[in-house]
């Protein structure tokens, strides 16, 4: 009973620090007697033998956010002095801890029903999901711009760099068969079924800006697409001299039956007992796509635009100081020229996306018949950026109804991640949680990574059949979650 109560004081604390919360922890790969470890490699359900159904409506609930070493404390955080009691934004902060290439990462998921069973050596599983994701991405030079204006970079030629943003909010209807090939080799495939049903993609989003030393003009040029798809009308219009974005006749029921994006992806996992002591294993999680075909609006911008300044004087006297008291007229035909030259086409042309693709390489050994040690090695690929992680863990079965994970990881930029893993089951009903990083619940301000999946299921187990080369005989079975002989 302690070991519940600690679990449930885990899964309380995680949810507490919600508001900084990458979803599907590395934790949860060793964590035994879990069926969802097959969400990171299919060939590796935690599930020896046995039914299990997840519980309707809140199956499971991945919450995630992460960065390449950006932390909310970074731009706002408590003042200092007279300002003591006051929380300030502190963008020359922000500007030192950025890298060239920057991201930050948000991601949740919610399985609303999930079932599957193992028989004998084979595993299959299905679940429906709703899933969100979105990752603004952006440069240094970009931030500086923003903060320091053109002037540091006068006499060169400045470029943004691409800056964008990838988001996509798409349903997930998943189908898993896993196989034990013999005593040694297993492997698992999972086909994913998508319908999207809101999106954005930017491509090639960049500005450049050529500024001779003497500053006597700024050659400008933007271009780049931006591709949305949502059930709401976007238009550009004019509104007293500004374009603006109008969004009209936004339908919730359409929104929530959109099947009209459809997508596919797939799960691969394998795993191999190289030894009676170590097993490697690997796999490719979401390799796929959504079409985007309705609720289209795009936008695509290629122009470019030479300021060579305001003229303060009227035009029939050049030797005087300026006269003009009216400053504000004198911008009107400067934003007429910028908007002329800086005016989207709306092609609304389909789109087509790539889901967050990950590639794992694990390998677990075997300490003793209730302990053991693993390591995994992650890479997350979207936007044309490559995102990193390895986590260290030891694992072990504490009874035959409660397993733990404890773990270390190094993820991105940050090289300090303590994580936890845990199941416990009473009778049929079995409880589960995991992060990456325990400790950005005490602190999230500060956090730059943090992540957390909770989940319930019902198991009810079955006696495992002889089978050559598969099962051993065993009086009584394993009860799941302490896989090792007893």
């Amino acid at each position: 009973m302690r070991q519940f109560i600690w679990l449930i004081s885990f899964i309380l604390l995680t949810l507490s620090g919600m508001n900084a919360l990458k979803a599907q922890p590395n934790s949860l790969y060793y964590l035994k007697g879990v069926p969802q470890t097959k969400d990171l490699n299919p060939a590796r359900p935690g599930i020896e033998q046995g039914f299990y159904l997840s519980m309707p409506l809140f199956s499971k609930l991945d919450l995630s956010i992460n960065s390449n070493n950006i932390s909310f404390n970074d731009l706002i955080h408590r003042g200092t002095g007279a300002q003591a009691d006051s929380m300030v934004y502190d963008f020359k902060k922000f500007l030192s801890v950025l890298d060239v290439n920057n991201f930050v990462n948000e991601s949740a998921a919610l399985t609303l029903i999930e079932f599957g069973r193992k028989k004998g050596s084979s595993f299959y599983s299905f679940s429906w999901t709703e899933r969100e994701f979105s990752e603004p991405f952006f440069t240094k030079n970009l931030a500086n711009l923003i903060y320091y204006g053109n002037a540091p970079f006068v006499g060169t030629r400045y470029s943004t760099g691409y800056f964008g943003i990838a988001a996509q909010q798409y349903r997930e209807l998943a189908f898993t068969y896993a196989r034990d090939v013999n005593k040694i080799i297993s492997v698992g495939l999972t086909g994913k079924l998508l319908f999207g049903l809101a999106g954005i993609k930017t491509s090639g989003v960049n500005a450049v800006a050529g500024m001779p030393i003497s500053g006597d003009q700024i050659d400008l040029s933007a271009k780049g697409n931006v591709f949305i798809s949502a059930p709401v009308d976007l238009q550009l219009i004019n509104n007293n001299g500004y374009h603006a974005l109008a969004i009209n006749s936004f339908s919730a029921s359409s929104y929530l039956t959109n099947f009209g994006n459809p997508g596919l992806a797939i799960d691969f996992g394998f795993a191999a007992k190289v030894t009676r002591k170590f097993e490697f294993s690997l796999s490719l999680i979401d390799l796929g796509f959504i079409s985007w075909h309705k609720d289209i609006s795009s936008f695509a911008e290629n122009n470019n635009f030479i300021f060579r300044g305001i003229n303060l004087n009227t035009p029939t006297v050049t030797n005087l100081p300026p006269v003009k008291t009216d400053v504000a007229s004198l911008f009107i035909p400067l934003r007429d020229s910028l908007q002329a030259a800086f005016f989207p086409t709306q092609p609304n042309a389909k789109f087509t996306t790539l889901l967050p693709v990950k590639f794992y390489a694990a390998g677990e050994y075997k300490v003793s018949e209730t302990v053991t040690l693993g390591g995994v090695a992650r890479a997350r690929m979207l936007s044309n950026m490559v995102h990193t992680s390895f986590t260290a863990s030891a694992n072990a079965v504490l009874s035959p109804n409660f397993s733990v994970s404890g773990s270390y990881s190094y993820m991105e930029s940050t090289p300090v991640n303590i994580g936890l893993a845990g199941a416990y089951r009473i009778g049929h009903l079995q409880i589960y949680a995991a992060s990456d990083n325990v400790f950005s619940f005490f602190n999230p301000t500060t956090a730059t990574n943090a992540n957390l999946r909770i989940g319930i299921n019902l198991i009810y187990d079955e006696d495992a059949k002889p089978k050559k080369g598969v099962f051993k005989k065993h009086k009584k079975r394993t009860p799941v979650g302490c896989p090792f002989d007893q």
